[in-house]
């Protein structure tokens, strides 16, 4: 069983990287709006479907995203969607295939003959076009859930992708914060374990931060919940900077480089890199565990009593 020392020390830890998940996870949300990475890895997944080669320029991407029902989702005419259902990527599909024929009306030969104008262009996409066409044998509505069902599909494989993106930019984004601010989490752990009363001090900030996610788990979007774990977060550092028991209190919590600990550059730069690992796991990761230890603590509070 763990001391409370120790429980103090792990939840201080378990805090900290907390509120630097948020951090970063604000941070990555901020830069995939900035760079329209979901709208991209959309685009990549529609001209993976739409092209045989989805490195270069096809008129009928363009054409696609052309078509009202698509063209219209996005912020303005200048910016694709980010987002489109499997609904609307079929009916646009379909009504690509019509705007490419204009020697008939029939729905039926529209849809076939709009086909056969992909293939001319793209002919492994118009080669699967029509297998769906054919087993679907000409019903429009079967064709679209067809496209409906073939959309999901790569839509499921374009999260993976964006997913693996985004993993990469936390980790890039995760090693400059911890760098930029020393939160350094060897240091960190000889501090704490140094100083039981400044590692319970943080604990009861912890315990209020623990509170305020369990409340309301939606913290990313939630404004008010962001503003009081931004306030926890303001004391919290406020703990640190004006206790002076302890020498270079300041870089518990990320306050920056003091000259001791660029004589040990090599010993901060591990435990950044440590705290990068860590903090990429992501918020929800870190919001878990901290109230899991903080039951623990509260259990072990009732036996001592008990005792």
């Amino acid at each position: 069983m763990l001391d409370s020392v120790a429980l103090n020390v792990i939840i201080s830890l378990v805090f900290i990287y907390s509120l630097y998940s948020l951090l970063i996870t604000t941070l990555n949300e901020g830069i995939a709006a900035i760079f329209n990475l979901r709208a991209k890895t959309l685009e990549k997944g529609i001209k993976r479907m739409l092209t045989d080669n989805d490195d270069k320029e096809n008129t009928i991407v363009n054409q696609f995203y052309q078509q009202p029902i698509i063209k219209f989702l996005g912020e303005n005419n200048n910016t694709k969607p980010s987002y489109v259902s499997s609904k609307s990527f079929a009916e646009a599909l379909v009504h690509l295939c019509k705007s490419l024929v204009t020697d008939t009306k029939e729905t039926e030969k529209q849809l076939w003959v709009g086909i056969q104008k992909i293939k001319e262009v793209n002919p492994e996409t118009g080669k699967y076009l029509e297998i769906v066409y054919q087993d679907t044998q000409g019903d429009i509505k079967e064709f679209q859930k067809a496209i409906e069902h073939w959309f999901n599909e790569t839509m499921d494989r374009a999260t993976g992708w964006y997913k693996k993106q985004t993993q990469k930019i936390t980790l890039i984004i995760a090693l400059v914060v911890a760098l930029s601010f020393n939160v350094n989490t060897i240091g960190i752990i000889k501090n704490l374990s140094k100083n039981p009363k400044l590692a319970s001090q943080v604990v009861e900030m912890a315990n209020k931060y623990a509170k305020a996610s369990k409340a309301n788990p939606n913290l990313i979007s939630d404004k008010e919940t962001n503003k009081q774990i931004k306030i926890v977060f303001i004391k919290t550092q406020n703990v640190v900077a004006n206790n002076t028991e302890i020498q270079n209190a300041n870089a518990i919590l990320g306050l920056g480089w003091t000259k001791e600990e660029k004589k040990n550059i090599g010993e901060s730069i591990l435990g950044c890199l440590i705290t990068a690992l860590a903090i990429s796991l992501g918020a929800p990761f870190w919001f878990d565990i901290l109230n899991k230890l903080m039951q623990l603590r509260g259990s072990k509070k009732n036996e001592s009593t008990k005792v």
